[in-house]
């Protein structure tokens, strides 16, 4: 079976060995979702991220902590200080996250938590996600100064940067305001046990909003070049492509059927492409996904990125919500960032204080 890999919530997962469907396990987490960590800054395109926040959480009974933070005058391009200005921005952001309170405790119906600080963005958001000790952190695509040439902010990709949580980026979602339910959620996997820790936790919001799970895989279709060009060595690519699009249905066959004990409604797919990456992205559009779920690393994982290829591609190029899971342990975190230190705790203040 493999050696077992122990998470940092108790679980373990095995090794990646390859495994026959005899041998296959019920999938397990990599990392439970206790506390979600919601940035907000006023901006239309960050206002999904507390639905999407709250589908998440009552889906696994996660707390929620709501975050803004005021950028002061003096850190803002082009602008000098303003002591009545800033005490004006100061009072608008407290009264808005006030609101974003009572809202999101009525419809989760636990208390939310709220944290207004100023400072510079990413830097705030990074160290109030390791001081609360967050497992999730969503995010919007851009901040206050809207979409450019990129397709994420880069407040975003800087955090994204150093995060160690898991994130979700939240998206527009085509039913306009109010609250998210999920009915269509896209899981790509490898065959790997890290890209399959993630379905317990897709599995446990499907069932909550009665949503289909699409489980996808793709089968890489070489192409020629100068160096695959002798017809015989185009046919073994090919045969081989083909006997792996066999092994891949047979494969989320076998998860269809585990999932469908559990109470999942679950649908499998097989793709052929030349380019793994794009074709997901296409297929969670045709196939008009609210929500991707996949892991932060798949079979190839190398500890040394934040984020393997494959999601990587989702995190700049999808135009789904995107929920990425974190199947890193924290000891190999700590091998990375052994000598780095959370980033100070600037000035801040609580929703109902002075500056």
């Amino acid at each position: 079976m493999g050696n077992l890999i122990e998470s940092s919530n108790g679980h373990s997962l095995q090794a990646l060995q390859p495994r026959s469907p005899q041998q296959r396990a019920v999938p397990r987490e990599a990392h439970a979702i206790r506390r979600i960590l919601v940035c907000i800054d006023r901006s239309p395109l960050s206002e999904p991220c507390l639905q999407y926040a709250i589908a998440i959480s009552t889906s696994l009974g996660s707390a929620i902590t709501l975050l803004s933070v005021v950028q002061p005058p003096a850190e803002r391009p082009g602008q000098s200080m303003d002591v009545l200005d800033w005490e004006v921005s100061r009072q608008e952001a407290n009264a808005y996250m006030e609101r974003l309170e009572r809202e999101g405790t009525k419809a989760s119906g636990q208390h939310v938590e709220t944290r207004l600080e100023q400072g510079h963005p990413s830097e705030r958001i990074t160290a109030v996600a390791r001081e609360i000790g967050a497992d999730l952190m969503v995010l919007g695509t851009h901040g206050g100064r809207g979409a450019a040439a990129w397709n994420l902010g880069s407040t975003v990709l800087q955090v994204l940067a150093v995060t160690r949580a898991s994130v979700l980026i939240a998206r527009p979602s085509s039913a306009g305001a109010g609250a998210i339910a999920p009915k269509r959620i896209l899981i790509p996997l490898d065959g790997s046990t890290r890209t399959e820790s993630v379905l317990p936790t897709a599995v446990r919001i499907a069932k909550k909003y009665g949503a289909e799970l699409l489980l996808v895989m793709v089968v890489r279709d070489l192409v020629p070049t100068a160096v695959l060009h002798v017809q015989a060595d185009v046919d073994v690519a090919r045969d081989l492509a083909r006997r792996l699009e066999v092994s891949g249905n047979s494969y989320l066959e076998g998860l269809r059927d585990q999932l469908v004990r559990e109470g999942a409604s679950v649908r499998t797919t097989v793709l052929r492409s030349a380019d793994e990456k794009q074709s997901l992205i296409d297929f969670s559009q045709k196939e008009r996904a609210d929500l991707v779920v996949l892991s932060a690393h798949g079979a190839t994982c190398n500890p040394a990125v934040t984020f393997g290829s494959v999601t990587a591609h989702h995190l700049t190029h999808s135009v789904v919500s995107l929920l990425v899971l974190q199947d890193l342990r924290d000891a190999d975190f700590r091998q990375q960032e052994k000598d780095e230190r959370a980033p100070p705790l600037r000035a801040s203040f609580p929703p109902s204080g002075g500056v």
